[in-house]
């Protein structure tokens, strides 16, 4: 078999990977670690709130560190992505899961006795569980019944700072004395380097200079998650024009591919946010009569119903990528596709 001659450790690019150390994020780092500390004497840790924009380090992380206190504490652990499991049940199913050493037959078991094999695992000792993309919760009754187990700490994770807005009160009311922790964009430089540490564990020396590492911090836009993917492709593409190191035209058509476009952008949608955008493609409509609107829709393709709740969720998340405009407030805000 060939040997490489660029890539030499291809899981140093991809998403999971978790970095062996952790580049500008000392503060956070040590908020996270101070919160779960109590764990290790045998008290209740604090509930913890993770937001920034994407790529700017929550996941890898809040990951880290609990990877960081397993290694002194046995605390059970289960990690949830709510964008791909967003349903009460199968966040339920996949945390008893990952707490159970025993198989968990997923037909013909209801939440009720998925919430009761989670409460019999955490006698005696403590969960912890990540909850990534937790406003995409379709659910919310299940963040509420998780905040009720007094040996579950939660780690919240989102892009949004008012994530927990449109939560029920109650809820908001037992996430009180979370702690709030921000992740802001990177700086262009410490984009680059933590490009750097990823080059020294994935890539073979002299592959990639200085100079092209800092074309791809620049191109980055404070994501590092971005510049991780552009070096990525570009190794790739190296590797498949069989070069022995990353040409700047590689780099330079590296950029665009990164999947940052409109079409990313609506692949990522749920079925009901794809049905919003098909009803203001005809015309701009009032919250009221798109909610009733997409209300039609959804039982004629067979969807379920969903609360106002949800429905002002969604509207949030069209806006915020940039897919509808809103104007006014309340019942009399209106809304349009951009």
């Amino acid at each position: 078999m060939e040997e490489p001659k660029i890539i030499k450790n291809p899981e140093v690019f991809e998403e999971y990977f978790i970095p062996t150390r952790i580049l500008h994020r000392e503060d956070q780092l040590m908020g996270i670690r101070n919160d779960l500390k109590p764990l290790l004497s045998g008290k209740k840790a604090r509930n913890i709130v993770l937001y920034g924009c994407p790529g700017t380090g929550k996941t890898c992380i809040a990951k880290y560190v609990v990877d960081e206190l397993r290694k002194e504490f046995p605390a059970l652990y289960a990690y949830v992505n709510c964008w791909k499991e967003e349903s009460g049940f199968k966040i339920l199913y996949n945390i008893s899961k990952n707490f159970s050493s025993s198989f968990i037959q997923r037909k013909g078991i209801s939440k009720d006795e998925l919430l009761d094999i989670i409460e019999r695992k955490i006698q005696g000792i403590q969960g912890i569980v990540i909850l990534d993309e937790f406003d995409k919760l379709s659910d919310e009754r299940i963040l509420y019944d998780l905040l009720s187990l007094s040996g579950i700490t939660l780690i919240l994770i989102s892009n949004k700072p008012n994530a927990l807005q449109w939560f029920d009160p109650r809820i908001r009311s037992r996430l009180s004395s979370a702690d709030i922790i921000d992740f802001p964009l990177y700086k262009t430089e410490e984009i680059l380097d933590i490009l750097k540490d990823r080059r020294e564990w994935g890539l073979i020396p002299g592959t990639v200079t200085v100079s092209q590492l800092e074309r791809i911090a620049g191109a980055s836009e404070g994501d590092a998650r971005k510049g991780i993917e552009i070096l990525r492709i570009a190794s790739i593409e190296a590797e498949n024009r069989d070069l022995d190191k990353i040409t700047d035209d590689v780099i330079e058509k590296s950029i665009p591919k990164v999947p940052d476009t409109q079409k990313h952008k609506l692949d990522a949608l749920n079925p009901y946010q794809k049905l919003i955008l098909k009803v203001l493609n005809s015309k701009p409509m009032d919250s009221g009569n798109l909610f009733s609107e997409l209300q039609s829709l959804s039982e004629k393709q067979g969807l379920e119903r969903i609360v106002d709740r949800t429905f002002r969720k969604y509207m949030e998340r069209l806006v915020n990528l940039g897919l509808v405009r809103a104007s006014g407030k309340g019942r009399w805000r209106k809304y349009s596709k951009s």
